[in-house]
């Protein structure tokens, strides 16, 4: 289509985003305000797949329009896996929690969107199935429970106790977001400000983009230790 005479990495990029995602909307009219805020979003889940030990790491992040969605941050792994660790379920939790936590720290509780809904949803799948399936809550035990029956495999007491440590699962996320978002505010805005910028960023990208924030950041702290003892002194 684009005449070219060879495949190239981008072209086989471009498919697959469009096979998951949808074709790009490039006529839809976005407002500056929803961009900014996607930007924070996908910033946050961004973010915090960068500083969460067992998360996958960052293939691309970007606020492109594409089918539903109005922005995505893909994660890829370095090498094949055949099975997921407890550690990487938990990461994979925090990362989800990362799109609604940085909308609440930016633009206040009363802000927050319906676009976490997907996230929120497959952070709920993920945490109950390490409840149901992958014996994984020490309250429930090593067992398994069928959640497909509408709970006729399971008394009352016992699907309340599952919910109580979804429950659990995804509050600790939502903390563990909130924790590392604050604390790395000035990185999350930096991101943010590129992606409205770019649009879409690779890894590299955003590592070299985090580096600089963070390269910039020692500088400042180290001209105010001078200006302080020169001032004690």
């Amino acid at each position: 289509m684009d005449g070219a005479k060879a495949v190239t990495l981008a072209d086989l990029e471009h498919a697959k985003d469009k096979i998951m995602m949808g074709s790009e909307r490039k006529s839809a009219v976005i407002s500056d305000e929803s961009r900014r805020l996607t930007a924070f979003h996908e910033g946050g889940h961004a973010l915090m797949a960068i500083h969460t030990e067992g998360a996958l790491p960052v293939h691309k992040a970007t606020i492109v329009p594409r089918g539903m969605s109005l922005g995505m941050v893909a994660q890829l792994p370095d090498k094949d896996e055949t099975s997921i660790s407890r550690k990487q379920m938990l990461a994979r939790l925090d990362v989800c929690m990362g799109g609604r936590v940085a909308e609440e720290l930016i633009f206040g509780e009363n802000e927050v969107t319906s676009g976490a809904s997907s996230d929120l949803q497959q952070a709920t799948n993920l945490a109950r199935a390490m409840v149901t399936k992958y014996g994984m809550s020490r309250n429930v035990g090593l067992v398994t429970h069928n959640y497909d029956d509408n709970g006729k495999s399971m008394s009352t007491e016992t699907r309340l106790l599952i919910e109580e440590e979804v429950k659990q699962f995804l509050e600790r996320a939502y903390n563990n977001a909130k924790t590392i978002l604050t604390v790395n505010s000035k990185e999350l805005h930096a991101l943010a400000n590129a992606l409205l910028e770019h649009e879409t960023l690779s890894g590299s990208q955003i590592k070299a983009l985090l580096d600089q924030v963070n390269s910039q950041q020692k500088q400042q702290q180290q001209q105010q230790m001078v200006t302080t003892q020169s001032t004690s002194q």
